[in-house]
């Protein structure tokens, strides 16, 4: 199938193979994990415990055979985890779904050759199995698994940093997979817990190139959640401005899965306006709604994160805000500032964070002022800001009170302790 007609296809076919597995409906990051993975990409995906990684693989054999126009079933995936019971308890669901799966750790002699014989779809088993077994290495390296071979997941992909060290090492070794086989196979990682500089060490110890990354919306906000769980209405009241409607919709329906019954104050209360510590504020909203939220956000009330369309705040004086949450770049620096100004009003110290992405920059309607604040990586943020209003800076104020880049070189007391 040409690569075009392959992309227009994929997500008819991926419907109606998680469908036929029972799944009504993915989420937007599953599919764009699976999309990328069918598309011949390595794939890391760093989403939450509970959201539904397995998905992502489960439905790779099914999915390959459709693509392939394959009328019985054809494509091998292979899954390494750490978990041996994990691994038995998928291969008894999956085979509750109709679906041949096995969980190879190293004594199941008998189911050789079903293997090579292409009876399992999704092959389950370890790094050690993997990678230290020589009669095993035989079954996954003989031509007709590598013929039928369409991918390799790492589940728990946090353990090819944290585990690989010393306590089992084969995990570190995972990328040697590569030249184990004759043909180019690709790797999907997944992971719930994964630090940049974890990201960055497993993608090369998996020897993946250029991998598409794939992260949960709303993941970078994940502190903002932990504060609002440990501090409920002291929590900094905070407006979190998003590009687009559904952006707005995402983040916070974001928010209230992780909150749950703690998104309302106190806790387990009604989830209606009156008692939410976050809200959406959004064009869509009803008049009656648009008034009751901005009421609530203007007094003092619970309400202490507002997730907002550019819609709120025009002409809107709100005092004590203290944080303003970029979700994208707005068009340009004119906008920006003015956005960040809602923040801070009482005359007491607010910080403005923003949060993009290189898709967010090559949108043709960004303007080059609203690039250049964002990739700067050198000059004071204000400096950069303001250079075209006549601003200039109070050097008698802490450079970690001015912005990420100041406080990088700032030689204070405070600082130096």
């Amino acid at each position: 199938m040409a690569d075009n007609q392959k992309r227009v296809l994929l997500p008819g076919l991926l419907r109606s193979v998680a469908e036929e597995m029972g799944y009504r409906k993915l989420k937007a990051e599953q599919e764009m994990v699976i999309t990328a993975f069918v598309e011949g990409k390595d794939v890391f995906a760093c989403l939450p415990t509970g959201f539904g990684k397995s998905l992502c693989y489960y439905c790779l054999p099914a999915l390959f055979d459709s693509v392939k126009h394959h009328t019985s079933p054809w494509s091998i995936v292979i899954v390494v985890s750490p978990l041996h019971a994990l691994m038995q308890d998928q291969v008894e669901a999956l085979t509750k779904k109709g679906v041949s799966a096995i969980c190879v750790l190293g004594h199941e002699e008998k189911e050789m050759d079903r293997i090579v014989s292409g009876d399992y779809r999704l092959i389950f088993t370890t790094p050690e199995v993997l990678l230290t077994r020589k009669d095993w290495r035989h079954v996954f390296q003989s031509s007709s698994v590598e013929e039928l071979l369409v991918g390799i997941i790492v589940d728990e992909a946090h353990c090819v940093k944290t585990w690989g060290r010393d306590f089992r090492k084969e995990f570190s070794k995972l990328g040697d997979l590569r030249g184990y086989f004759s043909v180019i196979v690709n790797f999907m990682a997944l992971t719930a817990t994964a630090s940049m500089s974890t990201r960055k060490e497993v993608i090369r110890l998996l020897g993946m190139k250029k991998p598409v990354t794939i992260e949960e919306v709303g993941i970078q906000l994940s502190y903002l959640i932990d504060e609002l769980r440990e501090k409920r209405g002291h929590t900094d009241k905070t407006i979190v401005f998003c590009r687009t409607y559904k952006d707005c919709t995402d983040l916070y329906l974001t928010f209230k899965r992780e909150l749950k019954s703690e998104i309302t104050e106190p806790i387990g209360y009604p989830d209606v306006s009156p008692f939410r510590l976050v809200d959406m504020f959004h064009a869509c909203n009803s008049s009656s709604t648009k008034s009751a939220i901005l009421t609530s956000f203007l007094s003092q009330s619970r309400l202490r994160i507002l997730v907002a369309t550019v819609a709120f705040g025009m002409g809107v004086d709100c005092p004590n805000v203290r944080r303003i949450i970029h979700w994208g770049p707005p068009i340009n620096v004119e906008s920006y500032i003015q956005e960040t100004g809602r923040a801070g009003r009482d005359g007491q110290p607010a910080r403005a964070i923003l949060f993009y992405s290189k898709r967010d920059l090559s949108h043709p309607y960004m303007e080059e002022s609203i690039r250049n604040y964002c990739q700067n990586a050198s000059v004071c943020r204000r400096q950069v800001l303001f250079k075209d209003f006549e601003y200039s800076s109070d050097t008698s104020k802490n450079q970690c009170i001015c912005c990420d880049l100041c406080v990088m070189v700032c030689e204070c007391s405070e600082c130096a302790i």
